[in-house]
């Protein structure tokens, strides 16, 4: 069963944490404006709170949204893990440049 919220965009975007530290080496896979799916080299457990940096268009400003890890997977056959993000609590200006971003 799909517990999405909004529909989910394929995105392709370096994600960070406000340190630009622990998840250098992650790539985002899909985003909407409640939250991010991406693939980490580094496991993070479930229910860790981030503030992550995202970058959704070459010329805009990357902002910060506060994230929760919703779920957490195991690749198969890599060492990488598959990630759910949440944003409980986005603000009103990110939550507008991510639908921004999302317009077709």
């Amino acid at each position: 069963m799909n517990k999405r919220i909004d529909s989910r965009f394929d995105c392709c975007v370096p994600l960070m944490d406000e340190k630009k530290e622990a998840l250098l080496s992650s790539q985002t896979i899909d985003i909407s404006k409640s939250g991010v799916g991406f693939v980490s080299a580094r496991f993070i457990p479930m229910n860790t709170k981030m503030t992550v940096e995202l970058s959704l268009q070459r010329d805009s400003m990357p902002f910060l949204v506060q994230g929760k890890v919703k779920w957490v997977e195991k690749m198969p056959n890599s060492s990488n893990f598959r990630i759910g993000m949440s944003f409980p609590d986005i603000p009103q200006e990110a939550q507008a440049q991510i639908e921004d971003s999302l317009k077709v």
